[in-house]
């Protein structure tokens, strides 16, 4: 009896559900749910709103482009499979490496166009006045929910460039307790939800990071980010013209290798005098 009480609770479950012909959604990290909001947008300034599935709602919180969003992937996807809802869910799947921008690719299987200047859509209800000698920065991506050897770039540079814009600038740490501290920074790994890492990079003068969910933060509250990529992906791929995108493109570079790189890491061989100029020209009065 107690086993088919779950069962019996997902059945009222998808019976309580909308009836819908069709759900997309991203199953990816922070950076790929970005993304989907300006699918999202786009989709609705086409006058196609679609109806969205994600399992992080937070990054959908007063965002009114979607027609409809719905929670829980897992569900609907067990409930369609019992043949209880009739809803087509559309996953916005990618290839990597192709040379291809993500978002095009996820804009596609959508059946629609992003504009030239898109960007991600994140609605903060008060975003904070810019400070003009506040850096946040975000050193590593290890706790992230796809994590990558192939994106560190390396943490004594760090601690030297972290050394070097201390001396100008108020340096604040973001990202989880899995990443290595920067000494000359405030630390606040861990402590922020998605909204608060927001409001600070909003009211930042730079992020300064890697290629991960908040170099998309950074581009949808509209803050400048220097953007330190290793060969696991390119630029052109997962980033935006907008920002200072440091790299090499050794032949192997977009190689969609999470670990195990055979060339030593060649691709992230970036020295900190290369990033802390970039800062510097990032962060200057126009």
């Amino acid at each position: 009896m107690a086993s088919l009480i779950p069962a019996l609770q997902s059945r009222v479950w998808a019976y309580t559900r909308p009836r819908l012909p069709r759900l997309v959604y991203a199953n990816g990290g922070l950076g790929d749910e970005l993304m989907l909001t300006a699918v999202a947008h786009a989709a609705r300034v086409a006058g196609r709103p679609l109806h969205v599935l994600t399992d992080q709602p937070e990054c959908w919180r007063g965002n009114r482009d979607p027609a409809s969003l719905q929670t829980g992937v897992e569900r609907w996807h067990y409930a369609c499979r019992r043949g209880w809802m009739r809803t087509e869910i559309i996953h916005l799947a990618y290839l990597s490496g192709n040379g291809r921008h993500v978002a095009d690719q996820m804009a596609e299987r959508a059946a629609v166009t992003l504009a030239p200047d898109w960007r991600p859509v994140l609605r903060l209800p008060r975003p904070p006045p810019r400070n003009s000698r506040l850096l946040v920065l975000q050193n590593s991506c290890r706790g992230a929910r796809y994590a990558a050897d192939t994106k560190e770039w390396a943490q004594e540079r760090w601690q030297e460039l972290a050394r070097r814009l201390a001396r100008e600038f108020t340096l604040v740490q973001i990202g989880t307790r899995r990443d290595p501290p920067l000494d000359a920074a405030r630390d606040q790994r861990g402590r922020t939800t998605l909204r608060a890492a927001a409001d600070l990079v909003a009211g930042a003068a730079a992020l300064i990071g890697l290629e991960s969910g908040l170099m998309h933060v950074a581009a949808a509250v509209g803050t400048p980010a220097v953007i330190i990529y290793g060969g696991r992906t390119r630029p052109k791929e997962t980033g935006y013209p907008f920002h200072r995108n440091l790299t090499r493109s050794p032949p192997c570079a977009g190689c969609a290798l999470n670990s195990g790189c055979p060339h030593s890491l060649m691709c992230l061989d970036i020295p900190v005098e290369e990033v802390e100029q970039a800062v510097r020209e990032t962060c200057a009065p126009a």
